[in-house]
């Protein structure tokens, strides 16, 4: 179980901002390209905000058009077009705008055989058992994700739950990624560093050309904000102390700067304080960095990946959102210009109290809240909130007041009303769910899968929640579910990861991944024996949009009681290069496997 139960165009060619006049295009830009030209960063983000069909005219009619050129004008929205193989990621003027949209529901296919998920490679990135935190995800740059994948330029990045020392890395990458692609020794260490003395619980944000590396160095008492840039020229000089060296191993890391040409800027969070499970969220458009810590404050930081990283200590800032409670890693609308947390509990890991969300405006001049600061939630929030920009939606999990359910919550963005699901028991983590392909689509036949428990007892369960044409969540679950862990467990109190949910346009194929810290169902085939596993489900495209019978797919880890959160990279039908990565807590490794044995 778990230690605690302006605009960045790197890479890219963005359109002219779209003008609209009394409902009338400028002829000026009709000839604008809205190609896009650019490398793919996968990270705990992409799973935190997301665009339910922004791609059209439609959306901005709906709210203010300027609301929609941020959108449509946001990296992240980019790179999901991409991801999706959204038709509007492929418009060349903006008339194409007026005139398609997005249709990402194709047939579905035969329903794969069901199997063991194949384990690619399993690199040890910790010498006690400590790898990736639960709660964190690995961070994946993909240089071109319309050609072949890079052996050489596309990378992960693991963060490392261990004190940095001579003898271990704090943050590990590797390159050389894909078995049947790649040549040579799969994967390589592309570098290992030593960055400081603390460690690296939560989940590092990517730069845009995937030179830089945004992440805590969690310290008690003064945690680090580090802006890394990595250097990629290999670790010939390692065994000769001489340049080049990034860290051969883990356990023979590099310092950045000694024998290398990395740089690292790291920069104590003002007020000597702690974070432990807020995450940076990187706003592209303005070079702005956001953190939470465990008192209750929200840090801001500029120049992150194009000038100088410094935390901005006037106008407000630091801004104190809760005093004494830790916070959820923030969501920075680009919609709305507003950024989105919660809090969790007091410091230190006490006892649960009331889980608030907040809602801060970013394009403030000085620090301040929205015009409605907050809404009460629940207790025990662990994960950040998900927002969709297009629907100005938010979400959350969490338990009840009274602390005997889990919850999913909804609000507006302007947290003018809100829905409550109940999906389970309290009793155990839980993580941010999934929206199926559908939802991004057409909202009303959209999904959003969450591991709940049953009822009474703390025994993971899937779940879905359908949505109205509004996209609010309906009252209840669906009628349908999966237990997750063997018969006879019940009240276990075995955890989920977070869910996460891949498109892979090239099988016409909606995947789902999931993993149990142990305890894996043992019933059907595949199965996960007793042990700790990873799944790999199947969801329907298309109508009637039958609730999943089990996974098509499952991979098992004998040495590990806690997986971390997903990443997912390609949907390439070329060997070894449609993936999922992960860590092993158990096993103090970094792990790459196919996305439903494709191997």
């Amino acid at each position: 179980m778990s230690r605690f139960s302006c605009l960045a165009r790197n890479g890219f060619q963005f359109s002219t901002a779209v003008l609209l006049v009394a409902g009338v295009f400028a002829p000026s830009l009709a000839q604008q390209s809205t190609t896009y030209r650019g490398s793919v960063v996968t990270d705990w983000t992409s799973r935190h905000v997301l665009f339910s069909d922004a791609g059209t005219l439609t959306n901005a009619m709906k709210s203010r058009s300027d609301r929609w050129e941020r959108i449509v004008n946001d990296p992240r929205y980019q790179m999901q077009q991409i991801r999706r193989d959204a038709p509007s990621a492929r418009l060349t003027t903006i008339s194409d705008f007026h005139s398609t949209k997005p249709s990402r529901n194709k047939p579905s296919p035969p329903q794969p055989q069901k199997s063991k998920i194949h384990q690619d490679w399993s690199v040890p990135i910790a010498s006690t058992g400590f790898g990736v935190a639960d709660w964190a995800y690995p961070a994946k740059y993909s240089f071109d994700p319309s050609a072949s994948p890079s052996c050489g330029s596309d990378y992960v990045v693991y963060p490392v739950w261990e004190n940095g020392a001579s003898t271990q890395a704090n943050i590990v990458g590797v390159n050389n990624l894909y078995s049947g692609t790649c040549a040579g020794t799969v994967p390589s260490v592309l570098f290992a560093y030593e960055v400081g003395t603390g460690q690296v619980y939560n989940s590092p944000t990517l730069s845009l050309d995937g030179t830089k590396i945004a992440f805590v160095e969690s310290i008690s008492g003064g945690s680090k904000f580090h802006v890394l840039t990595i250097d990629q020229s290999g670790n010939a000089g390692c065994a000769t102390d001489t340049s080049p060296c990034n860290g051969a191993s883990y356990n023979a890391p590099a310092v950045p700067g000694v024998n290398n040409s990395a740089v690292d800027v790291a920069i104590t969070m003002d007020g000597g304080v702690s974070d432990t499970f807020s995450s940076p969220f990187i706003d592209y458009t303005h070079d702005i960095a956001y953190v939470g810590d465990d008192n209750g404050t929200l840090h801001k930081f500029t120049g992150v990946f194009h000038g100088t990283p410094t935390e901005v200590t006037t106008n407000g800032w630091p801004m104190t959102i809760a005093s004494g409670s830790m916070l959820t890693s923030p969501t920075y609308d680009s919609g709305s210009q507003d950024i989105f947390l919660a809090t969790q509990y007091p410091g230190g890991g006490a006892a649960a109290t009331t889980g608030t969300l907040y809602c801060v405006n970013a394009a403030a001049a000085t620090a301040s809240f929205c015009s409605t600061s907050s809404i009460a939630v629940g207790t025990n929030i662990f994960d950040g909130p998900i927002v969709d920009s297009t629907w100005e939606q938010v979400f959350v999990t969490a338990d009840d007041s009274t602390d005997t359910n889990m919850i999913l919550f909804q609000t507006p963005v302007n947290f003018g009303s809100s829905v409550t699901v109940d999906y389970g028991a309290a009793g155990t983590n839980h993580y941010i769910g999934a929206f199926d392909n559908a939802y991004y689509s057409s909202v009303s036949t959209g999904h959003l899968y969450a591991c709940g428990n049953q009822e009474s007892a703390a025994t993971p369960v899937l779940f879905r929640i359908g949505f109205n044409s509004s996209g609010v969540m309906n009252g209840s679950p669906d009628s349908g579910s999966f237990a997750l862990v063997k018969s006879g467990e019940s009240g276990a109190g075995v955890s989920c990861t977070a869910l996460t949910e891949f498109y892979n346009v090239d099988q016409s194929t909606d995947y789902l991944f999931l993993g149990v810290e142990y305890y894996g169902f043992e019933s059907g085939n595949p199965n996960c024996g007793g042990i700790a596993c990873m799944m790999s489900f199947t969801l329907p495209t298309t109508s009637p949009f039958t609730f999943p019978s089990g996974p098509t797919a499952t991979l098992t880890e004998n040495y590990g009681y806690a997986f971390s959160s997903i990443v997912v990279d390609n949907y390439s039908n070329e060997s070894g290069a449609s993936q999922v990565y992960f860590g092993n807590i158990g096993e103090g490794a970094g792990i790459q496997a196919s996305q439903a044995a494709l191997q």
